[in-house]
This record gives C-alpha cells, structure tokens and sequence, in this order.
C-alpha cells in the first residue's frame, strides 16, 4: 500500500475537499447573496451566484480540480518534481480553506496574504514547468 503522499489518486482530494469547505465557508459567513456579489474575489464564483448555477459550478469546479491534479501527479509519478506537485495541490488546497475563512476574518491584510499564496502556487508551477523545460530541452 503506497502512503498518501505518493499516492496520485488520494492527493488531489485534499484540493477537491478545500474547494467545498471554501464555498462552504463562504455562503456561512458571507451572510447574503448581495455581500457575495459585492465583495467575492473569484469572477466565475459571482457569475455562478449571478446565474444561479452555484451546485452545478461547485461539482463541475471540484470534479476539474480532482481530474487535473490526479492527471498532473500521475504524470509526475516517479520524477524528481513529483514532490513539488504534491506541494502545490497542498497549498492551493490551504489558500482555498483560507480564502473561505477571510469571510470571518473580514481584514484587508489577511485577504492580500490568502491572496498572495494563490500567486505563490502560479510562480512556483511556472518556475518548474520553465525549469522542466530547460532541462529535457
């Protein structure tokens, strides 16, 4: 039996669970569709609250979020950067249960800090994809 860390299947569901804790904890603490509207950062979340399509954004968001992090780690699986994938499926699942929190929390700073770890992921996937590229290149 494979632990969890190496196990590409198990993995992405950390990211699949933090995005339903996310909305979760966002609709709790928002308080109203109006304050959602008003002051959710994610474009596509207010344009799902918008439309009324909520569920079936959360489903299609969470099942996308599986799909691309089971695919991403099983290609990785055996390479040098496999850890580095598993490091960004954790912190993007960590920035999504913070930006869920930063409705209770309701501080610029700590929304500019949940922000800054999203950025963080972005560099570092792009970092080893530019890194990747230059060495099999």
């Amino acid at each position: 039996m494979r632990s969890i860390y190496h196990n590409y299947r198990l993995v992405p569901l950390f990211l699949s669970v933090s995005v339903i804790v996310d909305y979760s904890f966002t609709f709790y603490f928002a308080g109203s569709i109006e304050n959602i509207l008003a002051h959710e950062f994610s474009p596509t979340l207010v344009f799902a609250v918008k439309n009324n399509i909520v569920l079936p954004y959360l489903g299609f968001t969470v099942l996308f979020y599986y799909f691309m992090g089971y695919t991403i780690l099983k290609f990785l699986d055996g390479d040098a950067i496999y850890p580095i994938g598993v490091f960004i499926i954790l912190l993007m699942s960590v920035t999504h249960v913070l930006g869920g929190l930063s409705w209770l929390v309701l501080n610029e700073s700590y929304s500019n800090m949940v922000f800054m770890l999203s950025m963080t992921s972005i560099i570092i996937a792009l970092s080893v994809f530019g890194y990747e590229v230059f060495r099999k290149g």
